[in-house]
């Protein structure tokens, strides 16, 4: 076994290729990892109205985390208006974005087209429209008749959208009924709203608090970036590992072609020996591999990746040794160089896609979410949420599936082996 471990280092290691893959996969990774990027896809829910540039502008990516999002169509969009969407946003409960229509020639035909595309081309749960003379109607105690609602979705939570509306403008028509039946009868927007404000203080502070639900981590907007940055190191270390795998396979697959497999069946090596000799050379180029990566991580500064070195180095270690495995089996076991190439990179390619290396998937359907978890970058992804917050069971559940992993390779590769040798 040692001579054909022997054997297959030497062959690899007169391979150019390798030695690029080596060194440009771990410094990519680290450019990446020392950027200053803002990943909108994993920041908080807004705390403020989402200004649209256009009306036309499409909203779908502002309810990412599956909050409720509300497109406002706003004619007014004066003091009163603000006030209102502000207070929708201060609930905790919507993202408004609002498309400021004021000073245009807004008119039912206009309104209604807009609504059309919001329902077939956009996504969103309801959109409101706010007409220019939306003032004029709440301080002439006509609140009801002062703005128009659209539900877009079969989101139960516009029932909640609903009442907090009604609240609202209830409220604006309350206290000017209020001060009307103490002979105030010529208030105007600017009046109205430093009443609100006045009343304001009578209502118990209001705080958000986001908990995490059963299996999730809940991360601040700082550890959603470290995660994101990770996630996109991941993708490059792990082509790196794929290809570091493939040419381990090349040399089992140049080995089928010259007679060595069947001269190693006619000797006392058995076909799991054979394979295992291949996965301790992909041991030992993923330690060479991460030697390099570990070079590389000297730049960094590992405060702002929210976990230690040993424990990214680790990371980097299991991650790549399950890639190069999985690689070396599938080259080995398909014994042509073409489609085993094709083959290990359609494998990073969908694993990537579907770990959430690249976008979130947290908040995608069940049957993706249930087979993220087939993909090995998914795991290291939880396991970099569980080091940001600490926790210390991430590197031994790494290091458990790394080894499951790895063993269903070696027993899926001896088996492959015997049947294309059978």
């Amino acid at each position: 076994m040692i001579t054909m471990i022997k054997t297959s280092l030497k062959l690899i290691f007169r391979t150019k290729l390798l030695w690029l893959f080596m060194i440009i996969a771990p410094i990519l990774s680290v450019l990446i990892l020392k950027s200053k990027t803002e990943y909108t896809a994993f920041a908080d829910s807004a705390k403020e109205i989402v200004e649209l540039e256009s009306p036309d502008e499409k909203i779908a990516y502002n309810g990412g985390k599956g909050e409720y999002t509300v497109k406002v169509y706003d004619a007014a969009a004066n003091r009163l208006s603000d006030r209102l969407l502000n207070d929708l946003v201060e609930t905790g409960l919507f993202v408004i974005c609002r498309a400021d229509m004021s000073g245009m020639d807004v008119t039912d035909d206009i309104i209604d087209e807009h609504i059309r595309f919001d329902a077939f081309e956009d996504r969103m749960g309801a959109a409101l429209y706010i007409p220019a003379d939306f003032d004029e109607k709440v301080l002439e105690g006509e609140a009801d008749n002062a703005l128009k609602a659209y539900v877009l979705s079969d989101d139960e939570r516009e029932d909640a959208l609903v009442a907090e509306l009604n609240l609202q403008l209830s409220a604006m028509t309350g206290i000017l009924d209020m001060y009307k039946a103490y002979g105030v009868s010529d208030m105007d927007a600017d009046d109205l709203i430093e009443k609100m404000d006045d009343t304001k203080e009578y209502f118990p502070e209001k705080k958000a608090i986001t908990i995490a639900g059963g299996g999730d981590t809940l991360l601040t907007a700082k550890q959603n970036n470290q995660k994101s940055k990770m996630g996109y190191a991941f993708v490059f270390m792990t082509l790196a590992s794929v290809f570091c795998g493939f040419f381990v396979a090349f040399t089992s697959i140049t080995e089928q072609k010259n007679g060595v497999l069947t001269r190693i069946g006619l000797s006392k090596a058995s076909m799991l020996s054979y394979f295992a000799s291949k996965i301790v050379t992909v041991f030992i180029i993923s330690v060479m591999l991460t030697a390099v990566e570990a070079v590389c991580s000297l730049a960094l500064v590992m405060e702002d990746l929210g976990m230690g070195r040993s424990e990214f180095i680790l990371m980097i270690f299991l991650m790549g040794l399950i890639f190069s495995s999985i690689s070396m089996f599938v080259g080995t076991v398909m014994g042509e160089v073409m489609s085993a190439s094709m083959a290990s990179f359609t494998i990073w390619v969908v694993s990537a896609l579907l770990s959430g290396c690249y976008f979130p998937i947290e908040f995608s359907g069940k049957a993706l979410k249930t087979l993220s978890y087939m993909m090995p970058q998914k795991w290291f992804i939880d396991g970099t949420e569980m080091l940001l917050v600490g926790d210390s069971g991430a590197l031994s559940m790494l290091i458990c599936i790394t080894a499951a992993y790895v063993l269903v390779t070696l027993s899926l590769g001896s088996m492959g082996l015997k049947v294309r040798k059978a």
